[in-house]
Formats: C-alpha cells, structure tokens, sequence
C-alpha cells in the first residue's frame, strides 16, 4: 500500500479542522463533540484519530493556526519599513484580519476566533501560547510607533507601547464588532481615525499627528 504524501496528509489535516470550525459555528464550543466533527468531516473515525487524540486537541490546533495565519497575513503591513499614517495603517491592518475571515460557505475563521479566545481561557498551554502571540503583535505595533517618530510624523514625546497597546484594542475589538454587532466597517475606522488625528488630503492643512503640532502623547496615544 503506497504511503500517503505529506502534501495529501496536510490536505486530510485541514479538512478536519475546517470541519471542527464548520461545527463550532453552527453549535458553540461547549456542543461540540469529536461524534460531530468526524461525521462533518467525511473521514473515518480511525482517519480523524490518527491526526488528533480528541476534540481539545483539534480545538487547541484551530486556535492556533487561525493565529498563525493572522500573524503571516499582517506580517507584510507591520513590517513595512515606511509605515503610512495612523489611519491608513490601520486599514491596512483591519484588511489583512477581515481577508482570513471568509472561507468555505458559511464559515467564517473570524467568527470561530470568538470561540477560540474562550477556549484559550481554559487551557493553561494554549493560553500561553495566545498570549505570547498577542504580546508579538504589540511589540510589532511599538515598533511601528518607532519607525513613525523616526521619520518625524510621531512626537518622541509618544509612548510607543501606550500606542501599540491601542492598535491592539482596536484589531480585538473590530473583530468582536464583527461577531456581536453583526458587521464591522474597515473604512468607517479610517474615516474615524482620520478625524481623530485630524488627518487631511492637503497637507497645506496640517495634523495634530505631526511632531511638534499637538501630536497624541503618552496620555492620548491615538
């Protein structure tokens, strides 16, 4: 019996996760169970155990490549060495979450994410883990904050960390709109922004985001 590639067992792998995400949307987290996840998944009962010892452990891997994906769709704004302003970095950002939400008809990885962060509650490893990739994505956002007062469009009077903690707040948050309020408009956050840190297309016009014109500081970073 020829052995099945590597490429065919990451396929396998997916599609019991994507069958496990398909489950904990259309039942919750507590519902769920492994009987569920394998019908779902049209794999064998023996197929699916030989990937994962049981549902925590599928669950557990959900979370983490749905943060792993994040992490490697974000990775291309939040290293850009010439970050644009405030407003438009954030589009960018929010863009890059929203494109990992759609996937497969009726799922959507944004909304299971809300699972996952409940889940991540009650698993010491995975909290761990969730929490030293969150605490990544702040280090990253200060050092954005860096490259900005590097280039003299952030005051050196702002806390970068202070700043790089609201970007945070902002990405959770526009993810949590998503699932509790039903949507969430990227633009809408630009267009806020951009009055918030009195952005403007003519740049005659001047912004607080300037250094040295009343940019945010420690104690308004944003």
């Amino acid at each position: 019996m020829p052995r099945i590639t590597e490429q065919r067992r990451q396929a396998r792998r997916e599609q019991i996760l994507e069958a496990a995400r398909a489950c904990l949307l259309e039942y919750g987290l507590e519902a769920v169970s492994m009987e569920m996840i394998i019908t779902r998944s049209g794999l064998s009962t023996g197929a699916v155990y030989g990937y994962f010892k049981g549902k925590d452990e599928i669950i557990s891997a959900v979370v983490t490549d749905g943060t792993a994906e994040i992490g490697r769709r974000l990775a291309p704004v939040l290293n850009n060495p010439q970050p644009p302003p405030l407003p438009e970095f954030t589009g960018q950002v929010l863009s890059a979450i929203a494109s990992f939400g759609p996937d497969a008809p009726g799922v959507d990885r944004l909304l299971v994410g809300i699972h996952g962060w409940s889940y991540a509650q009650t698993d010491p490893a995975l909290r761990a883990a969730t929490r030293t990739a969150y605490r990544g994505l702040r280090t990253l956002f200060a050092e954005t904050a860096q490259r900005w007062q590097a280039a003299g469009t952030l005051s050196t009077d702002a806390d970068p960390g202070a700043l790089a903690e609201l970007l945070t707040s902002i990405c959770l948050g526009f993810v949590a709109q998503r699932a509790l309020a039903g949507d969430a408009g990227i633009q809408a956050h630009v267009a806020a922004l951009n009055t918030l840190t009195g952005q403007t297309e003519d740049p005659a016009a001047g912004s607080p985001w300037e250094a040295g014109t009343g940019c945010p500081s420690a104690e308004m970073p944003a």
